[in-house]
């Protein structure tokens, strides 16, 4: 373990006596995902594969948190973040995390980064099948090839289970859409889709690949990546690039060659359920009386599942996907206690217990409230229930301070609508769901496929910078199935003492 990471050991050294500048040390660092913050720490990216973690690995991360200081971050590609590291315990941080079976390779730079799963996938009744083993298998294989940690840029992958999700693949770099065809599984493939600046929806490649030609789908993009991307202009360099100059045809024509010569092993997915047998073992609720709120919670947190009406998945609502050790290790062990072995993260960067036996429902809910007082899992206010990026105050190329924007939006939200009305029923899932803010056209909250985006920026009145931001929607499907993102709205940018009331207009038709 050692060995592994003595490069990234040697570079810290370096960089904590003065020999290595910040400069030089952002190469050897930024390849397994790890970058310095504004305030001097560093941030390290853990891999969580489809978001899918075992409670005993969340409470792992929360000793490491414990040992090295920091927060944790849940973010929206299904990550966790490892927040205000000290320089000289980022190595210890890591190899505990290794220890763990997180490793850390491909967090950042430019490498294949985590592969999204969509969090219903084997529990949604319309989920054609569970993408999971899939994506655990593509995975497996990625780790073995060099050449997707040497790419001219990053490579974004998504497994979705459903058709809904169409658009979310539209705008992966590979995007893989489940469906069934006469009885086989099979994907739909999107390519050379992303967001960011002149964020863009893929092509279809393949109408229908068989379920087991998903690693060799894979392993040919990232050649044709790997050879035909744009290593001269990083600007240039994401495969949406590639695909504007060459035209779809060309390029389908191209993947088409790389694939019919990649060899790649089939993928082979075991019969067996691996959550039905957890579903039998279920925890029983013992009699409780619905505490305040639970009848809104209820509403707004629990998800039926395939399972039946005895069996349901709940999200806990994590305030700026922000959590401390010791809320991390509370919310493993009540996932453990309710039935659920591991967790999953949620793109809204939230987590997700899938299965949980409905007579529990109202035990949970009181344990949320009083187990975990200090922080709003059940969304009593919409402060910290808004998804944005990270924000100029954390991040070095941000601009706005994007949470900071969330909360006067949410201050505001939060006087307009009084609790427990359908108006505010209406809002909090949309809210929660379908709202995005990035602090800078990269696009990291992904508010160019949000149903309404909102993109901050900074506007010189006289002697003041001012924040004022840009709106976005329209995002979602066309008549005919066909992916688009939203479109910045013509109203120019917005002050943001007038953001809520246009959010508000905007969703509700205020």
């Amino acid at each position: 373990m050692k060995n592994k990471y003595s490069v990234l050991k040697e570079a810290f050294d370096g960089f904590a006596a003065g020999a290595v500048t910040p400069e030089a040390l952002k190469p050897v660092a930024a390849q397994p995902g790890i970058y310095q913050q504004r305030n001097g720490a560093f941030m390290a990216r853990v891999r969580v594969n489809g978001g899918e973690i075992p409670c005993a690995r969340l409470a792992g991360l929360a000793d490491i948190l414990d040992a090295t200081g920091g927060h944790a971050h849940l973010t929206s590609r299904q990550d966790i973040q490892l927040h205000d590291i000290p320089a000289e315990r980022v190595v210890d941080a890591v190899v505990a995390s290794d220890h763990l079976g997180l490793p850390f390779k491909g967090g950042g730079g430019n490498t294949y980064r985590n592969i999204l799963v969509s969090s219903e996938s084997g529990l949604a009744e319309d989920a054609a099948f569970d993408v999971y083993p899939y994506a655990h298998a593509l995975n497996r294989a990625m780790q073995g090839c060099e050449k997707a940690f040497a790419l001219p840029r990053k490579l974004k992958i998504g497994f979705f289970a459903s058709g809904r999700d169409r658009l979310r693949a539209a705008v992966q770099d590979l995007g893989f859409i489940a469906q069934r065809r006469d009885g086989q599984e099979g994907f739909t493939v999107f390519a050379a889709g992303g967001l960011g600046r002149e964020s863009s929806v893929g092509l279809e490649l393949i109408a229908f690949l068989p379920a087991s030609q998903a690693v060799r789908a894979a392993v040919a993009l990232t050649e044709l990546f790997y050879d035909h991307g744009d290593r001269a202009n990083r600007h240039q360099a994401r495969l949406r690039f590639l695909l504007k100059r060459l035209g779809a045809e060309a390029f389908q024509r191209l993947y088409l060659e790389y694939f019919a010569r990649t060899e790649a092993p089939l993928v082979h997915v075991p019969a067996d359920d691996h959550l039905s047998p957890l579903v039998q073992e279920l925890k029983r609720g013992r009699t409780v009386q619905p505490a305040e709120g639970f009848a809104l919670w209820e509403q707004i947190a629990v998800s039926a599942t395939r399972f039946g009406d005895a069996v349901k998945s709940v999200r806990l609502f994590v305030p700026y996907g922000n959590l401390n050790a010791g809320q991390l290790r509370k919310i493993a062990a009540l996932a453990s206690e309710y039935g659920s072995p591991a967790v999953r993260l949620l793109v809204t960067q939230d987590i997700l217990l899938p299965i949980v036996h409905r007579s529990a429902l109202p035990g949970l809910y009181k344990r949320l409230r009083e187990d975990l007082a200090e922080i709003d899992l059940t969304f009593t206010s919409y402060k910290g229930h808004i998804v944005t990026c990270v924000g100029a105050t954390v991040c070095k190329i941000g601009i706005a301070d994007s949470p900071a924007v969330a909360d006067t939006i949410a201050a505001e939200l939060d006087r307009h609508l009084p609790p427990d009305t359908p108006e505010k029923l209406k809002l909090l899932k949309s809210v929660a769901d379908d709202l995005r803010i990035s602090g800078c056209p990269n696009a990291c909250a992904g508010h160019p496929a949000a149903k309404l985006g909102i993109e901050g920026m900074r506007r010189r009145e006289g002697e003041e910078l001012k924040t004022v931001c840009s709106l976005f929607a329209g995002a979602g499907l066309g008549e005919h199935g066909e992916p688009r993102l939203s479109a910045r709205l013509p109203d120019g940018p917005v002050p943001l003492e007038r953001l809520a009331q246009k959010v508000l207009e905007l969703e509700l038709g205020a």
